[in-house]
């Protein structure tokens, strides 16, 4: 909440007879006066204070993370310069400047008001949280995760029902795929104004045209209407996409703030930057405490270990990159083929800052800067929706090759500009004749909207061929900086003029703020089955068994021949249909929407029908914890600086009234944890919440008990103590109960646990209680899940007896 402020004070301003207890307190130069003598005795009119607060009740309505800097700077305006600048702060830099594009980017983001009434009557008003989910935390935005899931299923089962009523109560419409396409239409709608987009909804609106046309398939089919509710009804699905949906608000108003430019954090904001570090860190400690078990031998391994063996690990992510793009060029010359470094970028309104430059007087070198983009604020369009674009783009651009009959392929790096926009920077290969024509179509669709705009000849798009060098020194750096700044040292982006390995953090975290795919191969043989080949035992042939062609394949990925295994699986440029070997996959289980999941298990010779799958993936290993004796008690024991007793005897004088004495309620025991957060929030998570949320449970901590002698002030108070234990209904020693208060011990009594903290007697639940309620919220979790697995089954079950029962007739 923005402070009271006086508009009719002037600041304090420093005079030249005035005397400073210090030198340093005195201002340089002789500058007596802190700002201009005009502005300062410029006070506000009465309708600009109201200007002004009126403004401050706008920034109160801005994200926790903004709305706290933006009223201290106001501050810090009014104590250095007065209140006529800070006014002029809020009304030109602030309120006509950057609030438009904050109040755009929240248009985008949040409920619209006739969606936020719709979705208010027909879920729960708590709907309204929704457009303040950029400064929810996760536990609220769980419950609303809940309440969205519960509102989706009950109005589900209304339409089901409504369905039945209609049809004179013969249930067996709604398994028609009519009935559920027209109960999924209206699902959708709800879902879409809370920007989420429901599986199979291209096909739904493909579904919509067919019908004006009267032919083609007119609807889905209940299977697809039943896995994609199954997900509006879940409610970790929807954590998930509110998660999602949150972080990428969040960092569209940093943009829309300048915060994300090269005038402060190229790339990605401070926030993202921090929060995915937090999230790998926190998956770091996950992996570093589990182990994989082989379910058959019971054979435990490191979990840590063999995620950094894999190419989860960037080092080894970047080291199969450029390894596949020197197999890419080898290909290329074995042909004859020439290589083109191509950049595609946005049109200027993606861009939420334009880049200029100025003259360095001292260093003679050009200053980048950015300034505002007015037409950026008309849409608001964010990193994620110039992506689109590019996809867009190029989606047109390969219909054009396949037209004109262009054979190409290569690789295509994505990577932001200073201020988050995408581009492209592809390297691709054909063959001569072809180059010519090939460059005319990719700048004519690249050029196709607003290519009449200023630099839109020059940067939109720009084309290098390769005449010296190789294909790997073209696209190292940019491999590199995307991934972990490997060899990077000393040099300088040329996009923000900082050092390269510095900001391949920032390029990273915007990835996956963003969840943009880095890098993409194009018309080049499948990827999964040159991992799986090299998955196979080393030296071992397989001709026997799926052929020689078969064999040179594993060989070639075996060694790491990535041109040989190009070519052994047909060449680039080659359909998947036409490939050798291809990866196996079989369906291992049935997830919580009723839809099968498939499993990598082997590879097979998709060229000969009577071939045999080799396995690639035989164990079966499951994730466990790690066993009690592979922790370090030694991360147990104390400092050496520890104190001797754990008691904090800080302000710990115990009242001798016992009247005023505070109650605690029983959810609010002695495990509750105080989760601070940044800018002073906080919020309380009892031990039962904590740990059914977080599902694991910790062990049993044994109780360190003081040796503290009583004083004679302790002493004084056990008749006042016996009075109070009375009162309860306990009936012990007064010697015991003092003993047991005073040295920081506890009494416990049928579930109840009364224990002294400072100068308040805490009533909290015991240990087996808080253990019971743990297991019963992972129960009625457990059954709810039951439950939708159950429905889901019983209603395919339904279609698929209806279907034979059509069929037979």
């Amino acid at each position: 909440m923005s402070k009271v402020l006086d508009f009719t004070q002037q600041p304090l301003t420093y005079t030249a007879d005035m005397t400073f207890p210090y030198p340093w307190n005195k201002p340089e130069k002789n500058n007596y006066y802190k700002a201009d003598i005009d502005a300062l005795e410029k006070s506000l009119t009465h309708e600009q204070q109201i200007h002004a607060q009126a403004i401050l009740d706008e920034i109160k309505t801005l994200p926790r993370i903004l709305r706290y800097r933006i009223q201290k700077h106001y501050e810090y305006i009014i104590k250095e310069s007065g209140h006529y600048k800070a006014y002029e702060f809020l009304r030109s830099d602030f309120y006509k400047r950057i609030f438009p594009r904050i109040t755009a980017v929240n248009s985008r983001y949040e409920l619209k008001t006739k969606a936020l009434l719709t979705l208010s009557t027909r879920f729960t008003p708590e709907i309204s949280q929704f457009n303040r989910l950029f400064d929810l935390y996760d536990k609220p935005i769980k419950k609303l995760a809940e309440h969205i899931s519960n509102g989706f299923f009950t109005l589900y089962e209304a339409y089901c029902d409504q369905l039945t009523e209609q049809n004179g109560g013969d249930r067996e419409i709604i398994y028609e795929d009519s009935a559920q396409t027209q109960i999924y239409g209206a699902l959708a709608e709800l879902s879409l104004n809370l920007h989420v987009t429901p599986l199979y909804h291209q096909s739904y609106l493909k579904a919509l045209k067919n019908r004006k046309r009267r032919k083609g398939k007119q609807n889905l089919t209940t299977h697809q209407v039943i896995s994609a509710i199954s997900r509006l009804v879940n409610a970790d699905y929807w954590h998930r996409k509110l998660k999602a949906h949150r972080t990428q608000w969040i960092e569209a108003i940093m943009i829309a703030n300048m915060d994300v430019c090269i005038n402060r954090h190229p790339y990605a904001s401070k926030q993202a930057i921090r929060a995915v570090q937090a999230q790998r860190l926190s998956n770091m400690q996950y992996l570093q405490g589990m182990d994989i078990q082989d379910v058959e031998t019971g054979e435990r391994f490191d979990l840590f270990d063999k995620v950094m063996a894999s190419v989860s690990n960037p080092e080894i992510r970047r080291m199969e990159l450029m390894a596949q793009m020197a197999g890419i060029e080898r290909v290329a010359k074995e042909r004859g083929d020439v290589g083109m470094f191509i950049t595609l970028t946005c049109p200027s309104k993606y861009h939420p800052t334009k880049q200029r430059k100025e003259k360095n007087k001292e260093t003679g070198k050009d200053d980048y800067y950015a300034v505002l983009n007015h037409k950026w604020k008309d849409e608001a369009y964010t990193p994620k929706d110039g992506q689109r674009y590019l996809v867009k783009v190029w989606s047109r651009i390969r219909s054009a090759f396949n037209d004109n009959n262009i054979n190409i392929y290569g690789v295509r790096v994505v990577e932001p500009h200073h201020d988050g926009t995408p581009h492209w920077h592809m390297l691709l290969f054909v063959d001569k004749a072809s180059r010519a024509k090939a460059i005319d179509i990719m700048r004519k669709r690249a050029l196709k909207e607003d290519g009449n705009e200023a630099g839109a000849q020059k940067y939109r798009f720009e084309c290098k061929h390769m005449n010296r060098g190789g294909a790997v020194g073209y696209i190292a750096k940019y491999i590199a900086k995307n991934i972990d700044g490997y060899a990077l040292d000393g040099e300088i982006d040329h996009e923000t003029g900082k050092d390269l390995k510095s900001m391949a953090a920032a390029v990273t975290a915007w990835a996956s703020t963003w969840r943009i795919p880095q890098f993409q191969f194009y018309k080049l043989p499948s990827k999964g089955a040159y991992r799986e080949c090299r998955r196979l035992p080393r030296g071992i042939s397989i001709a026997d068994k799926l052929g020689d062609v078969a064999e040179r394949v594993r060989a070639a990925a075996d060694q790491g021949k990535f041109d040989e295994y190009i070519m052994s699986q047909g060449g680039p440029c080659i359909r998947r249909r036409e490939e050798t070997i291809r990866v196996a996959r079989e369906v291992s289980d049935v997830n919580v929407y009723g839809e099968e999941v498939q499993k990598v298990v082997g590879i097979y010779h998709q060229l000969k029908a009577d071939a045999p799958v080799l396995k690639t993936r035989e164990r079966k290993y499951q994730i466990v914890k790690k066993s009690a004796v592979d922790v370090d008690f030694n991360l147990l024991k104390s400092d050496s600086g520890a104190t001797r007793s754990p008691v904090n005897n800080c302000r710990s004088r115990i009242t001798s009234n016992l009247s005023d004495v505070q109650f605690y309620e029983t959810e609010h025991g002695s495990g509750e944890v105080c989760n601070i957060k940044e800018y002073g929030f906080a919020f309380v998570e009892t031990e039962a919440e904590n740990a059914a949320g977080s599902g694991i449970l910790q062990g049993e901590q044994q109780r360190q008990v003081s040796n503290v002698e009583l004083s004679e002030e302790e002493s004084a108070l056990k008749p006042e103590i016996d009075y109070f234990m009375q009162k309860t209904g306990f009936d012990l020693p007064t010697e015991t109960i003092a003993d047991m208060f005073i040295k920081g011990m506890v009494i416990k009594d049928d579930g109840r646990v009364f224990k002294l903290d400072r100068e308040q007697v805490r009533i909290i639940e015991s240990e087996l209680v808080i253990k019971e309620r743990i297991q019963a919220v992972k129960a009625k979790k457990e059954a709810d899940l039951q439950l939708n697995q159950n429905r889901c089954a019983a209603a395919l079950a339904r279609v698929e007896l209806m279907k034979y029962t059509k069929e037979k007739i």
